[in-house]
């Protein structure tokens, strides 16, 4: 799904549009990305895990593949669509999966969450190879054809995945407490619909920002592709150190904190360029990926597992629609000002908002106490 942010750089010659009208086209593609995941949860929970899994290697590797085969930007659009739908199935499924297997879950998901942060840090770094090397058709049927691969490998490697335990009542859960989840569950879905339109905001638009505010790469498409995938790299890293804490210390307490350093953060990015801007593009994704598995562990904590796939499908589905609204924001700030400092100072706002979210959650005993006691 990070292909395209960076791509996009590469197609405004040949398809005659302006990046503004060329990077809206992903609108969709982010909306399917959050429709996908009740149904895929749906299906993970009462039909199977690993074949809700393999439908979505060959339909991703299948839709990436056709989209670097577009001739018009309608069929991108069309392709870029296919991708968020089958991508969809990822996060409600494997999370789950992972959450089912894990002996100390906040660790499982930092591992877990390293390795999606490799996934974002290549995503730009290989598509400004692949685009400046061979065309930005390329930097789709390459890592199309390498999914097909992965997804082979999968149906090979992994004959079973053990079923979910069942639960009968909607309210069991909150940690055995006997309190209702729904209220508890309702704040950590707003909390992170907010990381998760700071994510996107920050994904579809650092490759712009890099080639607009980073000077000393004089716009080479190459290197803006480097620079966006360095800051992930950082983040990666940062969600095997997110879910060791979450396992240690308060997960309200890490979410408030992470999110009021964003608030600074995003005020100081506003009008930064050049090394500044860049350093804090590293402490903005590490506060934001470093939350993924703090956030993915509440849920686990509070929710019966016979629900965790249909609860991650509903926390990202609210999370993802909601930062669909990130694309064509991009754009529109873009189009309207020539840069990103109103983008900044709108992000604060919604950074805000995630803290007074997370601060209503109550304070749950970590993980590591609670089995020392």
């Amino acid at each position: 799904m990070l292909i395209y942010p960076t791509a996009v750089l590469a197609m405004g010659a040949e398809f005659g549009r302006t990046y503004g009208e060329l990077i809206v086209l992903m609108t969709p593609s982010v909306i399917l990305f959050g429709a996908g995941a009740i149904p895929a949860g749906w299906l993970g929970d009462r039909w199977s895990a690993r074949g809700t899994l393999i439908i979505m290697f060959f339909g991703l590797g299948a839709a990436t593949i056709l989209t670097g085969f577009a001739r018009t930007p309608f069929e991108v659009g069309l392709g870029l669509a296919a991708i968020g739908l089958f991508a969809s199935i990822y996060h409600p499924v494997a999370t789950a999966v992972v959450v089912r297997y894990a002996e100390r879950r906040g660790r499982a998901l930092g591992i877990n969450g390293i390795f999606g942060g490799l996934g974002m840090a290549l995503a730009p770094g290989i598509t400004g190879f692949l685009s400046s090397t061979f065309g930005w058709r390329a930097a789709f049927i390459v890592p199309g054809l390498v999914c097909l691969g992965v997804g082979g490998l999968f149906v090979w490697a992994v004959r079973e995945i053990s079923p979910a335990k069942s639960s009968s009542a909607r309210t069991e859960g909150a940690n055995g407490s006997g309190r209702s989840v729904l209220p508890i569950f309702a704040a950590i879905v707003l909390a992170g619909v907010c990381v998760g339109f700071l994510y996107q905001t920050e994904t579809v638009a650092m490759p712009k920002v890099f080639e607009q505010r980073l000077t000393f790469l004089s716009g080479e498409l190459s290197a803006v592709g480097i620079f966006a995938a360095a800051i992930f790299v950082f983040g990666a890293a940062a969600q095997y150190v997110g879910g060791m804490l979450a396992d240690r210390l308060s997960m309200k307490r890490l979410v408030v904190l992470a999110l009021s350093i964003q608030v600074l953060v995003m005020l100081v990015m506003a009008r930064a360029w050049d090394w500044p801007l860049f350093a804090l593009s590293v402490v903005m994704v590490v506060f934001t990926l470093g939350l993924q598995p703090v956030m993915d562990s509440l849920i686990a904590h509070y929710v019966p597992p016979a629900w965790h796939a249909r609860a991650y499908g509903a926390r990202f589905l609210s999370a993802i629609v909601v930062s669909s609204l990130s694309v064509p924001v991009v754009a529109w700030v873009f189009e309207a000002t020539g840069g990103f400092e109103w983008l900044f100072f709108g992000l604060v706002g919604i950074a805000g908002l995630g803290v007074m979210a997370a601060a209503t959650l109550p304070t749950e005993r970590p993980m590591v106490a609670a089995r020392a006691t």
